[in-house]
């Protein structure tokens, strides 16, 4: 009887050594590809702000009521058009008084002029009466000076903001009335490494996308490299004229920034879903005669889909794009027709 049990229960395991099922060493089916050589364009990636060309919070210089406001929010200006007008009346009268002393004083340098000539007054006494005369015309100037200081216009072409005041408030030199932006062109800062320092100049060429409209891309222009690199970043800071016509893109808007720094003319590069994490790195199955070959690679520039290889691999070489996770050191592989 016990025979006949032993013989029961090495039947199944014949069975399996014989049974179907995949080798465990059986070919894995990878799409391979080649190592490609050629020019890569160097891209640097940053994040910036855009802010107006210019931008001021217009302030009175005077203290006063204000009496007539002849802007409407948001609509666009011309430089030294009427935006507002504060009580005047007091400094109208301040002019008066000081017309009035000036052609006094203008008076009596006529007559100090002719006395003069007559012998009737010394040189000194002529000279006191001039210096009067200078005096009041000095404080006629000032006078229709601060005048003007009453009516404010605007100090560039730009677009209101909106205004913080109404007709009847009383205004101080701290009150800001409303505010004036140039939108034609915008500036664009943004900092860059250290490392890139000396390949950034002005007269590069750049794009920035705002999250507003999506991939669209706009086109700009560096004019400014700091030249002094921040020590706390290690990084330099940069600004760049942006057009804007249709003034589409607002100060303080986000920007993802591109701008090419070179060209390198013999790079190599792979698709990026060939590489795959690796204990301090990166690296992909390359075909060894057949077999898979596991090979460390370090990376450098990454393009859209694509990433540059620096070392471990070589131009032609083919490596497994499809099936790594199948794959370990010495399986067999089987090459399939790539995929579209």
């Amino acid at each position: 009887m016990k025979h006949f049990w032993i013989f029961l229960f090495l039947l199944p395991l014949a069975a399996c050594k014989k049974g179907g099922g995949p080798p465990k060493d059986a070919p894995v089916p990878v799409e391979l590809v080649a190592v490609e050589v050629g020019p890569l364009l160097e891209t640097l990636r940053a994040t910036g702000t855009l802010e107006a060309e210019e931008a001021v919070d217009l302030k009175p210089e005077v203290d006063g009521e204000v009496t007539s406001i002849r802007m409407t929010e948001g609509e666009v200006v011309k430089k030294g058009d009427l935006i507002l007008q504060i009580d005047e009346s007091k400094q109208q009268a301040a002019v008066a008084e000081a017309e009035a002393d000036f052609r006094l004083a203008q008076d009596t340098l006529q007559r100090a002029d002719m006395l003069l000539a007559d012998g009737t007054i010394s040189k000194q006494e002529h000279d006191q009466t001039h210096a009067t005369y200078m005096r009041s015309q000095a404080a006629l100037n000032m006078a229709r000076k601060r005048l003007t200081e009453y009516t404010l216009t605007a100090p560039f072409d730009g677009t209101l903001g909106r205004r913080n005041v109404s007709v009847g408030q009383y205004v101080s030199s701290q009150t800001i009335l409303v505010s004036v932006y140039a939108l034609d062109r915008m500036k664009l800062d943004f900092s860059v490494p250290e490392r890139y320092s000396a390949r950034v100049k002005p007269g590069l060429t750049l794009n920035i996308m705002v999250a507003a409209y999506g991939e669209e891309k706009f086109s700009g222009e560096i004019y400014l490299v700091e030249p002094k690199v921040d020590t706390a970043t290690r990084t330099v800071q940069v600004r760049a004229y942006v057009p804007n016509a249709d003034h589409r893109l607002k100060p303080g808007m986000f920007a993802n920034v591109n701008l090419s720094v070179g060209t390198k003319d013999s790079a190599l590069t792979i698709p990026e879903d060939c590489l795959f994490p690796q204990t301090g790195g990166f690296a992909v199955y390359r075909d060894a005669g057949g077999v898979a070959e596991l090979v460390p690679v370090e990376t450098g520039l990454r393009i859209p889909g694509r990433v540059e290889i620096l070392s471990g691999l070589k131009a032609g070489d083919l490596v497994a794009r499809s099936g790594n996770l199948r794959l370990s050191p010495g399986r067999k592989l089987m090459p399939q027709p790539a995929s579209k």
